[in-house]
């Protein structure tokens, strides 16, 4: 186990988090080299698997965050010894990462390790950090940098970088408020060490032949020749997802196109996903030279995660739908504005819409004559009803 308390180790994150689970540091080495270091907090320490708080977590198979709840994969007393925090001694699973000068990656380590979070950052608080470049902070700064040039050297690997904003639902003293969130350059890197992070676990545990559950995508497109011709629309990538192929979890290394990367799992979120509590299981139990769980184990556990987190997206789409319902019918704005995207089932009026306004990705009811996408706003109003789909007309 290495200690690590001495790097200035970065947690950023939203203002509200559940659960705190990667920090980011940087180690400068002999020669002027430098280390991303990538912490991701270990839960495996505090209960074996197939225990009680291992099954329910299984059982849940991830946190739902829902408009007005919050329900943990793992219980209260598990999140305070796990979760990362400022200034709080925490034992991680960590990646020690150096770049060749194009951003591809030239070595990198697993390892356990003990962090000590100097700073505890919201996505504003470091984007601040990031615009002023402080001297006291290069750290972040030259973060920054390496991260940067990361997502350069992916993109000429093929990958895909959305830019798009994305939107959130939130209660505020009983109001819902619909906001569109802009992505900033904290949110940017943040992603990317989690990406990267995830490369190289695959990595590790492709070496050891250990079985995992990777992420598949095969694009079925070229995504350049599309984002090219709808390059003045502000739909390109919701345009670009309708023609990509859908990514997919097997236990066989495969290439990752819209990443860029030619195998990859998710590994960064182990308080909130069982998935990737078993993929950092499976990289902790190597280090320490326990016994692994076999192929066939982990391919029962990916069929299961599958079923219960098909239940639980059914959960989240049915809460948004339902603040969604209730936010339009407060508004009740004269018209809103629309981005026809494509027809769902056109004898059904089921179209798939955008709302430039709140960023907001939609499958609606919508009485309109249109057969394409014309990249045209229409206006449109809102009809209170009572099905299971917003309803709109022209």
């Amino acid at each position: 186990m290495k200690d690590l308390t001495n790097l200035k180790t970065y947690i950023i994150d939203s203002d509200d988090p559940h659960e705190v689970d990667d920090a980011i540091s940087l180690e400068i080495k002999e020669g002027n080299k430098k280390n991303l270091w990538i912490h991701i907090s270990n839960p495996c320490k505090l209960f074996l698997h197939d225990s009680n708080v291992d099954l329910n977590a299984r059982k849940r198979n991830s946190s739902l965050y829902l408009i007005d709840q919050y329900v943990p994969m793992l219980p209260k007393d598990i999140l305070e010894k796990a979760n990362l925090a400022q200034n709080k001694v925490s034992e991680t699973i960590s990646a020690a990462i150096e770049f060749n000068d194009d951003g591809s990656i030239n070595k990198y380590e697993i390892t356990e390790a003990i962090i000590k979070p100097k700073y505890q950052l919201t996505y504003e608080d470091a984007n601040e950090i990031l615009e002023i470049e402080p001297k006291e902070e290069i750290e972040l700064i030259e973060i920054k940098n390496l991260l940067e040039k990361s997502i350069t050297f992916r993109k000429k690997q093929g990958a895909i970088i959305f830019e798009s904003p994305n939107s959130k639902i939130k209660l505020y003293e009983d109001k819902i408020i619909l906001t569109k969130l802009e992505k900033t350059i904290s949110q940017i890197i943040v992603a990317e060490s989690m990406i990267l992070m995830g490369y190289v676990t695959s990595l590790f545990i492709d070496k050891y032949n250990l079985a995992a559950a990777f992420r598949i995508q095969k694009l079925n497109c070229n995504p350049s020749e599309i984002l090219n011709r709808y390059n003045d629309s502000d739909i390109k990538y919701i345009i670009l997802k309708q023609y990509m192929g859908r990514s997919y979890i097997t236990t066989k290394p495969g290439i990752h196109e819209s990443l860029g990367l030619k195998m990859y799992v998710q590994c960064t979120s182990p308080l909130r996903r069982y998935l990737d509590l078993i993929i950092q299981r499976q990289v902790y139990n190597k280090i320490n030279n326990y016994e692994v769980l076999s192929k066939d184990s982990v391919s029962k556990i990916i069929d299961y995660s599958k079923n219960r987190q098909s239940e639980n997206n059914n959960i989240f789409k049915n809460d948004k739908f339902k603040y969604l319902t209730l936010f339009f019918k407060n508004e009740k704005k004269a018209f809103y504005k629309i981005i026809f995207v494509k027809w769902i089932n056109h004898k059904k009026n089921i179209a798939l819409v955008y709302f430039p306004d709140y960023s907001l990705e939609i499958l609606i009811t919508l009485f309109v004559s249109i057969e394409i996408y014309s990249n045209k706003i229409y206006k449109v109003k809102y009809i209170i009803n009572d099905s299971n789909l917003l309803e709109f007309i022209y």
